[in-house]
């Protein structure tokens, strides 16, 4: 397993980001996809790279079939199946960046790079709810099965405002509650406070990561450069 500073592996997620957005023709796509996923194999995320070659594979294999479907559901699956190969290389990679990468690692970061303070709080929030939030949807489901309203066919289509409300009320109260909670905490970790913050974590650049961001650099290159010859625009 190899490690990355967090400051190359923000710009590889932009990198990538761009790449994955501006590249829609399939083949071009691929490559981009099996270098995060060579990467990612890189970085030690074996799990992510097979759960995600296999959605992708999925989704290629729909792409396939759905030509011998009928027009209007040919249309319909077309754009599914671009959307969802578009972004999956996006949540490989943003997979294995949260697996990789503690949130005091990402904000000593983003305050090394000069980022806007705004910004880097706005992102940490971010990184802190969706975990917390996660863990609460299992709770809420719990709570629903021990009353019997467990999402299931028979309870959709008997009792839908009772399970809407049932998932819809305490989704609300315990956004609200972890806004709140996350909100304070990053007040007693003084996030806010306007002065040069001082850090415990150290980033140093190898070589291995030079490599690596001169590598993808050289791809997104070539990538575009293939696009503009393949439809006369970037």
């Amino acid at each position: 397993m190899l490690a990355i500073d967090t400051r190359v592996k923000l710009i590889l997620f932009v990198l990538v980001n761009f790449m994955v957005f501006g590249l829609k023709n399939i083949y071009l796509g691929m490559i981009c996809f099996g270098a995060i996923c060579i990467l990612s194999l890189f970085m030690g995320q074996k799990k992510h790279v097979i759960k995600y070659v296999i959605i992708y594979a999925v989704t290629m294999t729909v792409q396939y079939l759905s030509q011998f479907t009928p027009k209007t559901i040919f249309s319909l699956l077309s754009v599914f199946t671009l959307f969802v190969r578009v972004m999956i290389p996006v949540m490989l990679f943003s997979s294995v960046f949260i697996s990789t990468t503690k949130v005091s690692e990402m904000i000593a970061a983003m305050f090394s790079m000069k980022m806007p303070r705004s910004l880097v709080i706005t992102f940490a929030m971010t990184l802190r709810f969706f975990p917390t939030f996660s863990e609460e949807m299992h709770n809420i489901y719990a709570a629903m099965k021990l009353r019997g309203i467990n999402i299931s066919l028979k309870n959709v289509f008997t009792r839908p405002l009772l399970l809407f409300e049932a998932m819809l009320v305490p989704i609300i109260m315990r956004s609200a509650s972890i806004a709140e909670e996350l909100s304070a905490s990053a007040v007693t970790r003084g996030l806010d406070n306007p002065s040069p913050r001082s850090s415990f974590v150290r980033f140093r650049i190898t070589a291995f990561d030079v490599t690596v961001l001169a590598l993808f650099l050289m791809l997104f290159v070539v990538l575009f450069y293939c696009k503009y010859r393949l439809y006369g625009r970037i």
